[in-house]
């Protein structure tokens, strides 16, 4: 791999490119800020934020996971978690009942509300994930998720070592 990084007057240092535009973690992210803020528009009729999304996506699959499963699962701080939670239960769409085999452990279930906000808006995040590849085939489609599932995967296998 070769990357240049330009010197103070801004001619090309050495023979070597790093071109942000073209650095993946730069289109990653750029591309993951896109569909958020995307989502969020989509959201923000129903009063759920992002944050909350990503919470309410791993209660549809398993609801009644503790704060520190969740937090896990979502990739977020603890603090952040319980915040989130917080606000959540606010709004009425998670309840906080003891965990029956950890009393210093709370389990997150989904209220009516949050149950019922699940067909309104899946179908939601499945527009945006639609309008945003609208360009590519459904090969570069599965292809592109089978890529970044891998370097995820890989991900979680350092943070596990």
């Amino acid at each position: 791999m070769t990357w240049r990084v330009a010197d103070r007057s801004g001619q090309p240092a050495s023979p070597r490119t790093f071109v942000i535009e073209e650095s993946l973690g730069y289109l990653i992210n750029r591309a993951a800020r896109a569909f958020a803020n995307q989502l969020a528009t989509e959201l923000r009729p129903f009063d759920v934020g992002i944050g909350q999304w990503a919470v309410l996506l791993h209660l549809w699959g398993n609801d009644g996971m503790t704060q520190a499963q969740l937090a896990r699962r979502v990739a977020i701080e603890q603090p952040t978690m319980v915040r989130t939670i917080d606000r959540m239960e606010r709004d009425g769409l998670v309840a906080r009942t003891p965990d029956p085999d950890d009393k210093r452990a709370s389990r997150i279930t989904l209220t009516e509300r949050g149950w019922a906000l699940r067909d309104a808006l899946v179908p939601l995040a499945a527009g945006v994930n639609a309008t945003a590849t609208a360009t590519l085939t459904d090969d570069e489609v599965e292809t592109l998720k089978r890529l970044l599932a891998k370097l995820v995967a890989a991900e979680a296998g350092t943070l596990t070592s």
